[in-house]
């Protein structure tokens, strides 16, 4: 493998967190530790990034991004313990809350029709956690634990 500085996209400062997008595998979404969240088109790397996600608060941690399983959502928690959710398309800013004391440093959105669904592991205190009432749901870890957080629009995030 011969890597040529033509074929990179640059970041503020070290990479946090990268994600390709199944829907179009030209398109990758990354963090750094800066805050800064880019949207790059690999046929457009030599003009850099084609969108940003403002609001991401990091200065030096490893914070993982999520995409929900559409990839119409991005979600990352931040240093100041605030989970935020853009829209990929708008780059919107469409959720921002303070939901804990810690910052989350682990996203995982489970998939629709995937073994996660159904599955008992996922139920807690005998709820479903996918029942129809919620349209959508993520898994946030952090040092202190694993919390699962959803919400009840499948047009917004809040």
């Amino acid at each position: 493998m011969n890597l040529n500085s033509s074929n990179a996209a640059f970041m503020p400062s070290a990479v946090c967190s990268l994600i390709k997008l199944h829907s179009d595998d030209q398109y990758f979404i990354g963090s750094s530790m800066d805050g800064s969240i880019k949207l790059f088109d690999l046929r457009l790397l030599h003009r850099g990034h084609i969108q940003s996600y403002d609001g991401h608060r990091n200065s030096h941690s490893h914070l993982q991004l999520g995409v929900n399983p559409s990839e119409t959502f991005l979600l990352s928690g931040g240093e100041d313990s605030f989970v935020r959710i853009w829209s990929i398309k708008t780059s919107e800013l469409i959720y921002e809350e303070n939901v804990s004391n810690c910052s989350f440093s682990t996203v995982c959105w489970p998939v629709y029709g995937d073994y996660f669904y159904g599955n008992d592991q996922f139920l807690m205190h005998g709820e479903n956690l996918y029942d129809s009432n919620w349209s959508w749901g993520v898994w946030l870890g952090s040092r202190e634990g694993l919390f699962y957080m959803r919400g009840a629009s499948s047009t917004s995030a809040n």
